[in-house]
């Protein structure tokens, strides 16, 4: 790679992201993977007001709002949204300054600041699930793969909240132009997934 290639991964829980950057960072050689939810807790070290929105969890995060709905769901994801971006913005940035290549997986995807990269620099891709049910049972497997100490029994009762914000993002990727891939069948998608970023990296690996 001759420059530093951006691959920015995006989803609620339980879509495949994780997975699935770890599967191309292994075949493409990228050797830095890094998770939205460390840069949110690594900030949380430095949120000390009350009224900081990083304190909730994305799903409890509506109750700085009122009453959860939809509209709350959305206002409280975009308010920590707003916030994270503004560290990893910088990381971006700096990545692209040092020539280091890296996929960024994260739930909080938002085109606004997506836009602010050159196509040439960083590749954006979502993962959703319409299925449901699956998302569910994919959750709850989680543990079993890659989150090992987190019951997917606790994020299940949350999959309302994580559904809206999936909903709410996949309108907003449409007028972004963000491709977007339905991962019901997990080998299917990582593979076109790792198509896209071969194309993207110029490093097409060998099947």
């Amino acid at each position: 790679m001759d420059r530093a290639k951006i691959i920015l991964i995006g989803g609620v829980p339980g879509v495949g992201k994780t997975s699935i950057s770890g599967y191309v960072a292994s075949r493409l050689g990228i050797n830095i993977v890094l998770s939205g939810d460390y840069l949110r807790e690594f900030l949380r070290a430095y949120s000390f007001e009350d009224n900081d929105p990083l304190k909730y969890s994305v799903y409890d995060s509506w109750k700085d709002f009122g009453p959860m709905n939809e509209d709350n769901i959305i206002r409280g994801y975009l308010k920590q949204g707003n916030l994270l971006w503004k560290g990893l913005h910088r990381v971006i940035s700096r990545a692209i300054d040092n020539g280091e290549s890296m996929i960024i997986e994260l739930l909080y995807f938002l085109p606004q600041f997506i836009r602010d990269f050159s196509s040439k620099d960083l590749l954006p891709l979502y993962l959703y699930l319409s299925d449901e049910k699956l998302h569910a049972n994919r959750l709850n497997e989680r543990e079993e793969f890659t989150h090992y100490n987190s019951p997917g029994s606790r994020l299940v009762s949350h999959l309302f909240e994580y559904r809206v914000i999936m909903t709410y993002t996949l309108r907003n990727l449409k007028d972004a132009g963000i491709i977007a891939y339905d991962n019901l069948d997990y080998h299917r998608t990582r593979d076109e997934i790792l198509d896209k970023v071969g194309d993207f990296t110029g490093h097409i690996p060998d099947r």
